[in-house]
């Protein structure tokens, strides 16, 4: 597991500075889990008590509703991306979506209870924590407002520039619940930008 707290640690201190000592002892929090492709992280409902920190591979979260349809929240492709339920961490509810492997995974992961606790034991981790935070509600604010101004097309062309491996891992229908649109429309902005 070393390999991969080598990996996560210049990531997250990129985020947000933590001393070599500070690691030394958050590390040996962490535990390693991999899962292969087609596996669940969790399910909805699942209550989450950790944050998994992607070493490798690629995941999808999404929903499901009660007639079988399925709509992508997001995708997590790139080291140190942090996969958990935020609400479910902090609120002991199951999870609103579930989270399915697309490529192996491995991750490194952290108890919230211990993840929170080592916040209140050293100001860098504090730090940290805010700063992760503030990425997600960054994120959530684009997400947001991509919806509502731009057009299909455009957030297409955004989604290949953010998601370029799970463009070429996953099916059309994938992409097009998580623009908000249907396989027949992206097919349709496909051809027009000369991609089939």
């Amino acid at each position: 597991m070393q390999k991969q707290l080598d990996i996560l640690y210049p990531i997250l201190n990129k985020i947000s500075y933590i001393s070599k000592d500070t690691w030394s002892d958050v590390s040996r929090h962490f535990k390693s889990k991999s899962l292969k492709e087609g596996e669940h992280l969790f399910y909805i409902d699942d209550k989450i008590e950790d944050f998994y920190f992607l070493i490798d591979g690629v995941a999808r979260y999404y929903y499901f509703k009660d007639n079988g349809k399925e709509f992508n929240k997001s995708f997590a492709q790139k080291q140190g991306h942090l996969i958990s339920s935020i609400s479910s961490v902090t609120q002991g509810s199951g999870s609103p979506f579930s989270v399915e492997i697309l490529a192996d995974c491995t991750t490194i992961y952290i108890s919230y209870a211990d993840f929170i606790n080592l916040g209140a034991k050293y100001k860098e981790w504090n730090t940290l924590t805010l700063k992760i935070y503030e990425n997600l509600i960054i994120k959530k604010e684009r997400r947001e407002s991509d919806f509502l101004l731009l057009s299909a097309t455009q957030r297409y062309e955004n989604f290949l520039q953010e998601y370029e491996k799970v463009a070429l891992l996953v099916p059309n229908y994938h992409i097009a619940s998580y623009l908000g649109i249907t396989e027949v429309a992206l097919s349709r902005i496909r051809k027009e930008l000369n991609l089939t």
